[in-house]
Formats: C-alpha cells, sequence, structure tokens
C-alpha cells in the first residue's frame, strides 16, 4: 500500500525532479556493475524475516554500519527511510523531492541519498538511492522491534522472490535459475508502474460475478481492499474504518458488514475494505483493488517480475 503515486496534476518542475529521481533510484539505470545481486556468486540465499501486523520486515545494512528493519513492500518504487536523524548518518544532496502517495496529509518532503550499498541476506546493493523523510514514529513501535522504512521494487525487479510466511523464510533466487515447483499454481502477472498485477474472477452480495486486475500488495495488511468509483454501494452495508496507513498519513475508509468477497482462482473468501482510488496515469485505470498479505499469508507465494508469474500454494 506505501507507495509514491499521486495523479494529481503537478508544476512541470516537479514532474522533472520525479524523472531526475528515477534515474537516481531505477537500478537499470545504473551501471552494469551496480544494482543488487549475490555475494559470492551465489545462485540463491535465504533470509528469516519477521512478520508484523501480517507485514514482512527484513533486516537490512546500509554502508556496512547502518541497521534497519525495513518493510518488503510490492507498492513501493524506492527505499524510503522515515527519520531525519538517518540524514546524519548517510551522505545527502542539496535538493528535496515530493513522495506523493495515500493519506490524508499533505506530501512528504525528502531528502535523496545516492550510492548506497545495502546488504539483504546474502546480497548486495550498489549504487542504490534511499529516500528520507520526516516521521521517525511512522511505524508504531510495537514491543518488538522498531520498523524504520521500506524497500520494494529495487529487490523484486531483480530476483525470483519466494514468501513463506509460516516459516517467516524470504528466498531470493536468479530468474534463470528458478524453477517452480509442480505443486503451486501459476498466474501471468501484469507489472505497471512497477507494480503487481493478477487478473482474477471475483463477486459480492453488491455486484454480479466479474473479473479484473488486483495488485498483489505486500505492503497492506488487510486481505482485500476495493477500489470505490461511485456511490453505487449502500452505505447500510458498510461502516467507515481506518484501512491503513500510507505514505502521507492515515487512509480511511468502508469496511464490509456482509458477506465476503469470493475470489475465483485463489479459491478463497475474503473480507474487504472499498478505499476511493486515484490513479495515476501508468497504473492500470481499471484496476478492481489489491490483495494484501493479511490474505497472502494463507499461501506460499512467489513474485517472478523477470518472467512474468505469480505461483501461489495455499498451507494445509
Amino acid at each position: 500500500m506505501l507507495n509514491s503515486n499521486n495523479n494529481r496534476h503537478q508544476p512541470w518542475w516537479k514532474y522533472f525532479a520525479l524523472i531526475v529521481l528515477i534515474c537516481f533510484l531505477t537500478p537499470n539505470s545504473l551501471a552494469n556493475d551496480k544494482g543488487f545481486n549475490f555475494i559470492d556468486n551465489r545462485t540463491e540465499c535465504s533470509i528469516r524475516f519477521e512478520l508484523i501486523d501480517n507485514l514482512i520486515v527484513v533486516p537490512v545494512k546500509i554502508n556496512q554500519d547502518v541497521l534497519v528493519n525495513l518493510i518488503l513492500d510490492t507498492g513501493g518504487r524506492s527505499v524510503i527511510l522515515f527519520g531525519s536523524h538517518f540524514k546524519k548518518k548517510l551522505e545527502v544532496l542539496d535538493k528535496e523531492v515530493l513522495l506523493h502517495g495515500y493519506g490524508k496529509n499533505r506530501d512528504k518532503i525528502a531528502s535523496l541519498s545516492i550510492d548506497n550499498g545495502l546488504q539483504l541476506g546474502g546480497v548486495m546493493g550498489k549504487g542504490i538511492g534511499i529516500l528520507i523523510t520526516k516521521g521517525r514514529h511512522f511505524f508504531p513501535y510495537n514491543g518488538k522491534m522498531s520498523i524504520h522504512g521500506i524497500i520494494g521494487y529495487q529487490v523484486f525487479n531483480r530476483f525470483v522472490v519466494s514468501i513463506d510466511y509460516q516459516k517467516k523464510r524470504l528466498t531470493l533466487c536468479e530468474p534463470n535459475k528458478y524453477v517452480p515447483s509442480a505443486d503451486f499454481s501459476r498466474l501471468p502477472l501484469v507489472l505497471k508502474d512497477t507494480k503487481p498485477y493478477v487478473k482474477l474472477g471475483y463477486s459480492a452480495h453488491y455486484t454480479t460475478a466479474s473479473n479484473g486486475y488486483f495488485h498483489i500488495d505486500t505492503g497492506s495488511s488487510k486481505e482485500v481492499i476495493m477500489f470505490l468509483r461511485s456511490d453505487d454501494y449502500s452505505k447500510r452495508d458498510f461502516e467507515y474504518a481506518t484501512v491503513g496507513k500510507g505514505i502521507n498519513g492515515t487512509i480511511s475508509g468502508l469496511k464490509s458488514n456482509n458477506e465476503p468477497l469470493k475470489l475465483d482462482e485463489l479459491d478463497v473468501e475474503a473480507q474487504y475494505y472499498l478505499v476511493k482510488r486515484e490513479f495515476s496515469r501508468k497504473e492500470i485505470q481499471n484496476a478492481q483493488g489489491s490483495i494484501g498479505s493479511g490474505l497472502l499469508n494463507k499461501y506460499t507465494v512467489v513474485l517472478d517480475y523477470v518472467n512474468e508469474y505469480f505461483y501461489f500454494k495455499p498451507y494445509d
């Protein structure tokens, strides 16, 4: 759910700043020896993670001496750290950029640090851009560990990523070495604006059976969020609720009080919420919603951005 997109019209210089930012933060725009790669010529590694409020939290080391815990978020375009104190630990440019995203507050202002080294288990990232913004306590301390930010696209775009929620194990594999297990189901994966989507059949009490694209969103703790585009939904069937937290604060919406949403290909019924969705021009315009870790944690899931497949196997 955490992301840096918004479709509000911005002055031309903000779009220019965004283009420059993408050049700094996208591994493919960097030299061949930069981006994420395995250490010691490995082709696979496994990483233990913590599951906090259904979110995957992985340990990351920045520049060999800054230890942070980051949420693995398929909705995150960039590595983001929350807390101005990180500007004292990393070298930052004398420039500021805007972070666009969900939430009721104004866009956040962030500082940019470039050419960082990030180690995640057995992989090392070189030349990685990091955004640093205010909000040291953006992720509330839960008594177990502090969460300092998010990481996403740079990892998913480079490796086949397998997530075993029960064993709390993340496995990264070279795309040309990954062999899918025969007991996994498979769906085509569509990538738009750095986000992964799958097409699913769905039905609920308020609509006839249909199908549409759903964002696979590891950064959402909910089961399913549907995108509200009109007032066709009867308010008596829903109650107002806090749906989650985005880059720019609390996300409010509606919670269903009736029958769950049925998702055909996943063979599951799930609780769902409704939020107003404002699409960026690059995203799938007719996407129906998102599937979060509140539902994904019922499966072992594999995201293969390179070959564009989504694999899943339910737990017994």
